[in-house]
């Protein structure tokens, strides 16, 4: 799937991140007049002068520039950058810096599930289709409950712990197409797959014992 095609999906959505005006000078980009200071574009502005900081610090302090001198320095130039940027962005709109910086990871949750919400369903897709081979694979007719039932444990674990590490993947990389920018830095810290990776191993196996559950066979009656 190429770039575009997942920035459309994701802009049909919830929206890429804004790029006009990137730069990577630590200058705050403005935007049009009338845009008014709620909560999900206060939200906006913060994740963009995030980005802005990023992109400054990767081109005048990073690791594969002349200019690199520690990751500590490095750090510092990029919280620099971005509390003037989020001073910048709040003088925009006449409110406190402190309200933009405070915004910033907030109102996630229908972007999350935008990009999420494919993955779980191709899971789930894929836990019924291994469900239904199992059981036919092993008729409780012909073998008994338990030799269904074992391998329903095995493969639930294996369905789960992959899709947990492809989960972060894909989370990864729909976010790097969201905000335009394959630097994640420490914004993967922010993804639900980096914050929830055992409750989301659990929940891929709630849902594997489910479909396994809804597509087991009637028991066998005796010939």
């Amino acid at each position: 799937m190429t770039r575009a095609t997942v920035c459309l999906l994701l802009l049909i959505f919830t929206g890429c991140m804004r790029r006009e005006g990137q730069n990577s000078d630590c200058r705050w980009p403005g935007e049009a007049a009338g845009a008014g200071p709620s909560a999900r574009h206060l939200s906006e502005d913060a994740e963009v002068a995030e980005d802005l900081a990023i992109r400054y610090a990767d081109t005048h302090h990073g690791l594969r520039t002349p200019y690199y001198v520690s990751g500590p320095a490095y750090d510092a130039a990029r919280d620099r950058c971005m509390a003037t940027l989020f001073e910048q962005a709040a003088k925009e709109h006449g409110i406190a810096a402190a309200d933009v910086a405070g915004a910033l990871g907030r109102n996630r949750m229908l972007i999350d599930v935008a990009v999420n919400l494919p993955f779980y369903l191709l899971y789930g897709l894929a836990a019924a289709v291994a469900a239904r081979w199992i059981w036919r694979r092993y008729p409780p007719g012909e073998h008994g409950w338990m030799a269904g039932v074992i391998m329903a444990m095995f493969t639930s674990l294996i369905l789960a712990a992959g899709s947990t590490m492809v989960g972060e993947v894909w989370s990864w990389t729909a976010e790097t197409y969201r905000v335009g920018n394959h630097h994640m830095s420490y914004r993967v810290q922010r993804l639900p797959w980096s914050q929830h990776r055992l409750g989301l191993f659990a929940g891929a196996l709630i849902v594997f014992w489910l479909a396994a559950t809804f597509s087991r066979p009637s028991e066998s009656r005796p010939r």
